[in-house]
């Protein structure tokens, strides 16, 4: 006997996986019609989304209020008073989500077609996955228009959490985190974003999930990660040492908590805080050859503070003979071995943050085996 069509739509629904999008929105009134449109088109998941206003002075209360008029999908609420963005989204994540998965998506940013529906699916088959990620296509204001694909089976790999967490210490952050999706049980079970560490608050959570469960990746663009001059994080990874301080402290933090369930992370931490010493050391030692930049000597201090063992560093001993020299002779130096090609030359790399960079860590066919 044939069902019904509203009974069939009704079953059909019912094994549709759901998921909860949050969207913080602070002052990004210009963006959310782009961000809402990526979401409610998503195909093959049962979607409730949350505009959280922070308080926004622009028109982010008109703008918000006529998308929930159009969708029932859509819920609008605003803060009172403005509490900042780790409150603004534990409102979401942890008083609000009920489905199945979660979305932490700010308004500036959007979803590609299909990416919830990947993530879906390959959690719905591995239930040991706290969260999922996928690569994340930079896009600016000023760049040209960027499409992507709605990719049906892309390549997918699951990564054991304690590997994810080895690979955290060795790479630094790899999740872009508008292409991060939570399992929402372990979110309520590992608890919300920490206040503490406001620009590594989400390493800080892909953390606490790997503590848990598996992390996997999705080799797909899952989303766009809109980069401008307003962004919160541009101006602090624009500073010489980024965000190495906070990783330090929120990596130093999840030590103290897990030693016990993972040993090894001391080692692994030990090796970042070394790699860290060397970088910074190198970030000092390029601002010193500029004439009037004297954030050489806090990246200096910041080496130092990483490793204590930082005279060892071949990194140290050629900063001290640059500083031995001073700005003139090492400049002459360096045009000798130019003439003479003693001096690599460096590669030119496109920035990270520039339109069109394709953002995320994708392992490879396996997990990288331990050294």
């Amino acid at each position: 006997m044939e069902l019904h069509p509203t009974l069939a739509l009704v079953r059909m629904e019912a094994c549709v996986s759901s998921v909860d999008v949050v969207v913080p929105c602070f002052n990004y009134a210009r963006y959310l019609d782009f961000c809402v449109q990526s979401v409610l088109t998503q195909r093959d998941v049962r979607l409730r989304m949350l505009i959280v206003d922070d308080a926004s002075p622009d028109n982010t209360p008109q703008v918000a209020s006529r998308i929930a008029e159009l969708d029932e999908r859509v819920t609008y609420v605003r803060n009172e008073k403005n509490l900042g963005l780790i409150a603004t989204a534990n409102r979401g994540v942890m008083d609000w989500a009920t489905a199945d998965y979660v979305v932490l998506l700010s308004a500036d940013d959007a979803l590609t077609p299909g990416s919830l529906a990947r993530a879906a699916k390959l959690m719905d088959s591995r239930p040991e996955v706290a969260l999922t990620f996928g690569m994340a296509l930079m896009l600016h204001d000023d760049g040209p228009e960027l499409k992507v694909e709605d990719v049906q089976n892309p390549p997918s790999l699951v990564i054991p959490g304690k590997e994810f967490l080895r690979l955290t210490c060795a790479h630094g952050n790899g999740v872009p985190t508008p292409t991060a999706v939570m399992r929402t049980a372990v979110h309520h079970r590992i608890g919300g974003y920490d206040p503490r560490f406001k620009h590594t608050s989400d390493a800080n959570m892909w953390m606490r999930a790997a503590a848990v469960g598996s992390v996997a990746v999705i080799n797909a663009v899952q989303a766009f990660y809109r980069w401008h001059h307003s962004n919160m994080s541009a101006a602090y990874h624009r500073r010489p040492v980024g965000d190495r301080p906070e990783m330090l402290e929120t990596c130093a933090d999840f030590l103290e908590k897990h030693e016990k369930e993972f040993p090894e992370f001391r080692r692994w931490f030990d090796q970042m805080r070394s790699r860290f010493c060397d970088e910074a050391l190198i970030i000092a030692s390029k601002a010193f050859e500029a004439e009037g930049d004297d954030t050489w000597r806090d990246s200096l201090e910041f080496a130092k503070s990483c490793w204590p063992d930082y005279r060892q560093s071949a990194v140290w001993r050629k900063f001290v003979v640059k500083r031995m020299l001073g700005r003139r002779l090492t400049k002459l130096v360096q045009k000798i071995e130019d003439r003479f090609g003693l001096r690599a030359r460096p590669k030119a790399y496109a920035e990270w943050w520039e339109h069109g960079m394709l953002n995320g860590r994708w392992p490879g066919n396996a997990p990288d085996q331990e050294g």
